[in-house]
């Protein structure tokens, strides 16, 4: 179990240097996205009442006093109620309500969201991932860190580290899954909860604790 948590503990830094240098080089030489409208900073109500408008790629920091909708995000995005991304986030974001990327996402420290994180595209979390409510992913994802939520639906998703909640769904865990219901289709690590599920494992349900290799 150790061996391969490390193996995929490390897979994940180093993918996480990647999205970092990635992030720099949009923040520092926009130039190479020449073919799409560039803003530094993003300042707005909802749409339509925002600043630029939701055909622009944000480079560095939107923040929205109700929620925000752009194309591309890279930077931190931050809204009362929520903020949509349609194609490309990267970056730290924080909403009273609710954050929806439904294209490629990187998660870089955190993503919060008062009720719920919707991501449908592919997701790479980096951190924290965190909902008072629901965290949703319907592609194949990866988080190496903490998801936390009422309910964690990510079926297609490797949590490597601890997911926790009252329902937890995960595809392969390398660490912990702490709820009252937890899923997993390969376990490489331990299941804690009131009814535990390993679909491929030996041990395909168990009471209290399920460990798996």
């Amino acid at each position: 179990m150790s061996i391969e948590y490390l193996i995929q503990y490390n897979e994940g830094m180093k993918k996480l240097i990647q999205k970092i240098l990635i992030a720099v080089s949009i923040l520092g030489g926009p130039s190479v996205y020449a073919a799409s409208a560039i803003s530094p900073v993003s300042i707005g109500l909802m749409p339509p009442v925002q600043f630029p408008s939701d055909d622009f790629a944000i480079t560095g920091a939107r923040i929205s006093l109700l929620y925000g909708h752009h194309r591309n995000v890279y930077g931190l995005d931050i809204g009362a109620l929520g903020n949509i991304t349609d194609q490309t986030f990267t970056g730290m974001a924080l909403s009273g309500l609710f954050n929806n990327t439904r294209g490629t996402t990187n998660i870089l420290g955190l993503q919060a969201a008062g009720l719920t994180n919707i991501n449908t595209g592919k997701v790479a979390v980096y951190g924290l991932q965190v909902a008072l409510g629901v965290n949703y992913q319907s592609a194949a994802s990866d988080v190496y860190g903490v998801q936390f939520a009422v309910v964690n639906q990510a079926a297609f998703t490797d949590i490597v580290g601890l997911q926790v909640g009252v329902y937890n769904r995960a595809k392969d865990v390398y660490g912990f899954q702490i709820g009252v219901v937890n899923i997993a289709e390969n376990l490489h690590g331990i299941q804690i909860g009131l009814i535990n599920f390993h679909n491929k494992g030996l041990i395909s349900v168990s009471p209290i604790i399920n460990i798996g290799f």
